[in-house]
């Protein structure tokens, strides 16, 4: 009879590191946390889910929610500043097409 095989390990890389009394403290104030809701969740999970929110936030990273939202802000002040600009120049279009009215009918009637 053969052994089934092991299923290959979602997390094959390891990194350890040091936490103050307090970070602790508030890590296990989490789980507990977590646990009164009924979502059961390891401290590896919880530590997971701070580093990849921590990446998330990094601009300086490519393809990051703060680096593709500070693109599009880049994107939308350039848009704003166009329609800022047209909304200008529709109005002093506007202005001008105003006199000529004024003119015509002037002309008109006169």
């Amino acid at each position: 009879m053969t052994k089934p095989h092991p299923k290959p390990r979602q997390y094959t890389e390891r990194i350890a590191f040091g936490v103050t009394v307090e970070q602790r403290r508030r890590l296990e104030d989490i789980l507990r946390a977590r646990a009164r809701t009924g979502q059961m969740t390891s401290l590896a999970d919880v530590l997971r889910t701070a580093v990849n929110l921590f990446i998330a936030q990094q601009d300086d990273i490519p393809g990051t929610r703060a680096a593709i939202t500070r693109k599009l802000e880049h994107r939308f002040e350039a848009v704003e500043e166009r329609l800022s600009a047209l909304e200008s120049q529709l109005a002093q279009q506007s202005d001008l097409l105003e006199q000529l009215v004024a003119f015509f009918r002037r002309k008109r009637e006169g």
